[in-house]
């Protein structure tokens, strides 16, 4: 027994009454398995713009988002909330990251774009978060006279802003360049051993 287009659009109304669920959404859903009579199809203006306002095209452009499937707005088209969703998804899939980093993260309003982490993969893990944060605040903090190699280096070897501010630097106009970033270490390294040597005289 076949059932009418009819027929059929009272069951999927009366199911979305009973089941509390979005009429157009099922029906778009269903014209996208093949599983609806062509009466029933969603109206499709062909060469007609899949976007229900020019301010969702623009936010989809600006963000590099393509309409995919049909839209939640009039004759399927695509809406700002469509947009903001697929930016979501497209961010769940793009990004690897770990819960507690994502959390930290989002504290301290991090841009995680284009971040690779030392996980597998390239997964981002909260010592990567809190490394970067860290960086952060020393960038947002330093007024040093000081290379980006020596920089770099300092943050590596966990050199505060404030042992910087203690270095000499050999560089044009006292810059601190990387061969005083490895003499700060040097002369850190033989400190340490004559306070070494001097506790064991005690």
């Amino acid at each position: 027994m076949t059932t009418s287009a009819n027929k059929l659009s009272d069951i999927i109304s009366f199911l979305s009454d009973k089941y509390d669920f979005d009429k157009d959404t099922a029906i778009n859903y269903l014209a996208s398995k093949e599983l609806l009579p062509k009466k029933l199809l969603p109206k499709q203006l062909s060469g007609v713009s899949p976007w229900a306002s020019k301010k969702a095209q623009e936010f989809a452009v600006l963000h590099n988002i393509v309409p995919d499937g049909y839209g939640s707005g009039k004759l399927n088209k695509w809406t700002l909330s469509d947009v903001q969703k697929a930016m979501t998804k497209h961010t769940k899939t793009k990004l690897l990251i770990s819960p507690n980093a994502l959390n930290l993260a989002n504290q301290h309003n991090l841009n995680l774009t284009d971040k690779v982490g030392s996980g597998k993969d390239g997964r981002i893990c909260i010592k990567d978060v809190e490394k970067w944060i860290s960086n952060d605040d020393d960038e947002e903090k330093s007024d040093l006279n000081i290379s980006p190699h020596a920089l770099n280096e300092a943050h590596n070897k966990n050199i505060t802003n404030e042992q910087l501010s203690t270095i000499h630097g050999t560089g044009k106009n006292g810059r601190i360049i990387l061969e005083d970033i490895h003499k700060f270490l040097s002369d850190d390294d033989d400190k340490s051993e004559n306070d070494d040597n001097s506790d064991d005289d005690d």
